[in-house]
């Protein structure tokens, strides 16, 4: 049985799935540190001995099929206010997936049909793969994004985060400023989470919709935790992910402490990822 990765990009102009055929690490199934595929299988679904982001396996032999693809164009930003259109793009992913998992079933009926001596028409999908624009999306108790508002991405250029920017930079100081940046390997911008989160919860007509907010999870984890028909836990999310925040100490692999005490009477700050309690 042929095993598939999904690798789905989700651009500010489009999204796009592509399937990939998974044929193992460049050692076999095991990894030089000894652990198995399961092991990080289980580890990117959170099974961790202490609260720490999704580990990530060494190099992989994949084959890319570039006409088992799918992409429809979508405007995902609001280029001005950085907040994203979450529902129309949550909905266009998973269309985006129903169609190339239409053209997977339609590879195999003509595979069978052609009856090909030595190839395996029968297939399974063994990953998923995220690449995606730095973004933040609150979320209620069941795991659901709140609204649109309650969410932010790279392209922000509000000028109550360019406001906060500066507040910061006067009230933090350039030497803990700079040992921010630093731990977190981001300057303080608009650009990034921390600004925005801090702008959105200084909004005095947000304080309804902050309040629905028990986590901040990203697209991916979002769709992951859907799929995974919603269990009692919400997901990690990346390291790459969580380095685009602005908030998450890149070489301690956890999230900036500093960063953290800022969000101190916000909520789901203190919890926006998996590992981090109130």
């Amino acid at each position: 049985m042929r095993s598939i990765i999904l690798v789905i990009e989700i651009c500010s102009s489009s999204v796009q799935c592509t399937a990939c055929e998974y044929h193992g690490s460049e050692h076999g199934h095991g990894h030089r540190d000894g652990r198995s595929d399961n092991c990080f299988q289980r580890e990117a679904m959170g099974y961790h001995s202490q609260p720490r982001l999704a580990a990530a396996p060494p190099s992989t032999f994949v084959i890319k099929h570039e006409d088992i693809c799918h992409t429809i164009s979508l405007v995902s930003v609001d280029c001005n206010t950085g907040h994203i259109k979450i529902f129309e793009v949550l909905s266009t992913i998973d269309g985006c997936i129903d169609e190339v998992l239409r053209l997977l079933r339609e590879r195999k009926e003509k595979e069978e049909e052609e009856k090909q001596t030595g190839k395996e028409s029968e297939y399974q999908i063994v990953g998923i793969g995220f690449s995606s624009f730095g973004n933040f999306v609150g979320v209620d108790p069941y795991g659901e994004p709140v609204g649109e508002t309650a969410t932010v991405s790279h392209a922000c250029t509000r000028e109550d985060v360019v406001r906060e920017c500066q507040r910061l930079r006067d009230t933090l100081g350039p030497e803990k400023l700079d040992d921010l940046h630093q731990r977190t390997g981001t300057p303080v911008h608009p650009s990034y989470a921390l600004p925005q989160l801090l702008a959105f919860y200084g909004n005095v007509e947000n304080q309804s919709l902050a309040r629905k907010i028990t986590q901040w999870q990203t697209i991916s984890s979002v769709c992951i935790y859907r799929w995974r028909g919603r269990p009692e836990t919400q997901m990690p999310i990346s390291h790459s992910e969580a380095s685009l925040t602005g908030m998450y100490d890149f070489r301690d692999c956890f999230w900036d402490e500093e960063a953290a005490k800022l969000f101190e009477t916000c909520n789901g700050i203190t919890q926006y990822a998996y590992g981090m309690a109130d």
